[in-house]
């Protein structure tokens, strides 16, 4: 069945109406876009603050953290931390950022001796990095063996891709690149670039 013409004029003129309408409302919000996202970068770092007052105004807050346990954690000026990233700090745990680090989405660091982060460092989304794991004697439940810890070293300009592990006790030197989904098990060297589970160098920089 063929389509009136009046019925495709009258569809066409609903659709340019419609986007007129839009131009028009959304006109203020862009207006005001610059001056909200100043309020929501105010709003994060303050909400960060509240948690650990030893965060600078340099840090910038993409969302909201969760900042878990003994609060024992530093981060470098002009670092930049993406949404629901987790910062947990347990026992005698420390995690430290240097300056312009950037963590994105998601990531999740957690210490119960040490994580240590160099300058200009970059962090994947939904990385994990952990410096303990539960003991596994038989003796006992899982759940019930205090977590055995071995500090991280993770050095300057390093990039960690998208989705990747950090198991305890592993080093990885300056300049180096993890990609995305890896699964690091053992120091990696620096300007290494490194792939797989487990993490295997597969060439330098």
């Amino acid at each position: 069945m063929m389509v009136s013409q009046s019925s495709q004029d009258s569809k066409s003129i609903r659709l340019i109406v419609l986007s007129i309408l839009s131009t028009i409302l959304a006109l203020p919000f862009r207006m005001v876009k610059p001056l909200s996202n100043s309020f929501f970068r105010v709003y994060y770092l303050t909400a960060a603050k509240i948690k650990n007052p030893r965060f600078t105004g340099s840090i910038q807050f993409d969302g909201s953290i969760y900042l878990i346990g003994t609060g024992n954690v530093n981060i470098g000026q002009h670092s930049r931390i993406g949404p629901d990233v987790e910062l947990g700090t347990e026992e005698n745990g420390r995690i430290a950022l240097g300056k312009s680090v950037r963590v994105n989405r998601g990531t999740t660091l957690v210490a119960y001796e040490q994580i240590s982060i160099g300058d200009d460092t970059l962090i994947g989304e939904f990385v994990s990095i952990r410096d303990a794991n539960h003991g596994v004697s038989p003796d006992k439940s899982i759940r019930e063996q205090r977590h055995e810890a071995i500090p991280i070293n993770i050095g300057r300009d390093v990039w960690i891709g998208r989705g990747s592990v950090i198991l305890p006790g592993v080093t990885i030197g300056d300049g180096a690149i993890i990609g995305a989904n890896s699964v690091v098990t053992k120091n990696i060297e620096a300007n290494t670039i490194a792939v797989g589970t487990p993490a295997t160098p597969i060439r330098h920089r």
